[in-house]
């Protein structure tokens, strides 16, 4: 069974995440030995799409062997020793993840040209990516190997949890969850809970078939059907009420008249996202199987959460500076109405200082990449320190910062503004007990004297520092 859409997916998810160069994701062929080239993203005119990859050659055959990632930051190898290029890339770092589901089923490779390293949260999702990976490969090669075992209704259940998957945010998800397709499972009732982030408290997000309102009913771990299935994070399964009365939600609940309860927690990577209810009128109307049905459909329900949690933190990330942490260049462009907005709206004056680092580059090639960004965020917390609230602090290019100013006037600024010249020009910044001296200019405009127009106001100033740098020249 193809199933190109999920793979592709969890793929795109991967260089969004990771800012990656390049992202392939390799099968293995366990009768050869080797690994062959399944799914992939790439920015290289270079890649070579027809590598094959013997288990225990370069880094990315090793951890087919190995089963255990490898991470290369500050990466200086020639990358076509990876064995999937024809030709050097100049990566930055490298990642290869073993992707596994009771045995191997690949490796997934990123590298990236945008950043030295991966951080510990970023390799935690591109693990959970490969995990979904590994399932889907199983399946399919199961599949493939013409086993009569597998259940009549895989298919349907991979479209349903593909459908999930693509649920474009949490309100969608919980109404795609309560109408799970016949084919895969017939309930009379379905409920959906998420939790809090602590999962200290979890609310009815969508429901059908229960006979009372659920708006006021609260969730708490380990009361309940539902906290129980919360609280030991396992499937609960009761094939026979008796009628009896049994609490699924909340203490205050009405009773209901189903015969069978079951309950799934919708988790990943040990972290709970919410549980999934369901009952029937009839009594031993779900059955264990049925379990393991909900189980696969939750586990999909929560990549689908992780999707999107990653989408959000992407679109966040990719506006901050990764190394000191501040808004850059693309932030204020794409959000240049807003920000104008925001520091217009009194129609007080407004100072806009950018304060270009000439050799900064220089600095970087002689001390390396480590020491350089130690030296950036050394710089970001002076400026936090030198210069007066209100302010904005933006990282604009590779060698220039932007302060933006506010409640001063402009005499102020230019004396801010000698300040920090001489800061840079007197005191060098000791990295690691090395001394680091900076050449730097610096250049203001001032809204709304220079320009009502934020971009305008900004290349103001950045001219300003520009030239002054080509006089020094």
């Amino acid at each position: 069974m193809v199933i190109p859409d999920i793979l592709t997916h969890l793929v795109e998810l991967a260089a969004n995440v990771a800012e990656a160069f390049t992202v392939a994701l390799y099968s293995t062929d366990h009768a050869s030995k080797n690994l062959v080239l399944k799914r992939h993203m790439t920015l290289s005119s270079h890649f070579d799409e027809e590598a094959v990859i013997p288990f225990g050659l370069g880094h990315i055959g090793k951890v087919a062997t190995t089963r255990k990632p490898y991470l290369q930051e500050y990466f200086e190898d020639n990358s076509t020793h990876l064995k999937i290029y024809k030709k050097d890339e100049d990566l930055k770092s490298f990642l290869a993840i073993p992707v596994i589901f009771k045995d191997l089923e690949g490796v997934l490779v990123i590298d990236s040209k945008e950043r030295y390293g991966f951080t510990p949260k970023i390799q935690k999702i591109l693990t959970g990516f490969a995990e979904q990976a590994a399932w889907h490969l199983h399946r399919e090669r199961i599949d493939n190997s013409g086993d009569e075992n597998i259940w009549p209704f895989f298919r349907e259940m991979n479209s349903y949890g593909r459908f999930l998957i693509e649920s474009p945010d949490r309100e969608a998800l919980s109404q795609r969850l309560i109408q799970i397709p016949p084919e895969i499972l017939e309930v009379d009732a379905i409920a959906v809970v998420w939790f809090d982030e602590e999962c200290l408290r979890g609310r009815i997000e969508a429901h059908r078939g229960f006979t009372q309102g659920m708006i006021n009913l609260r969730v708490v771990p380990g009361k309940g059907v539902a906290g129980s299935c919360a609280k030991n994070r396992a499937a609960i399964l009761f094939g026979s009420t008796g009628k009896r009365p049994l609490t699924l939600f909340d203490e205050n609940e009405k009773p209901e008249s189903l015969e069978t309860v079951a309950a799934v927690p919708i988790l990943l990577n040990e972290r709970l996202y919410g549980v999934l209810v369901c009952g029937s009128l009839e009594p031993d109307a779900v059955t264990r199987a049925d379990i393991d049905r909900l189980t696969l459909i939750s586990t999909s329900a929560a990549a689908a959460l992780l999707c999107e949690e990653t989408r959000r933190r992407w679109h966040y990330d990719k506006n901050m500076d990764q190394v000191t942490g501040t808004p850059n260049h693309r932030f204020l462009m794409e959000h240049n109405r807003a920000v104008a907005e925001e520091l217009f709206r009194n129609g007080e004056p407004v100072f806009f200082l950018t304060v270009f680092m000439a050799n900064l580059q220089s600095l970087y090639e002689i001390h390396g990449f480590e020491k350089g960004d130690k030296l950036l965020r050394q710089i970001v917390s002076m400026f936090s320190k030198v210069t007066p609230s209100p302010k904005y602090v933006f990282k604009y290019s590779d060698n220039a910062f932007l302060i933006v100013l506010m409640k001063r006037d402009r005499q102020e600024v230019l004396s801010l503004e000698s300040r920090l010249k001489h800061v840079f020009d007197q005191t060098p910044f000791y990295v690691d007990g090395k001394p680091m001296a900076l050449k730097v200019e610096a250049g203001t405009s001032a809204y709304p004297e220079d320009s009502k127009d934020l971009v305008e106001l900004i290349g103001l100033s950045w001219g300003k520092a520009a030239r002054q740098i080509e006089t020094v020249s």
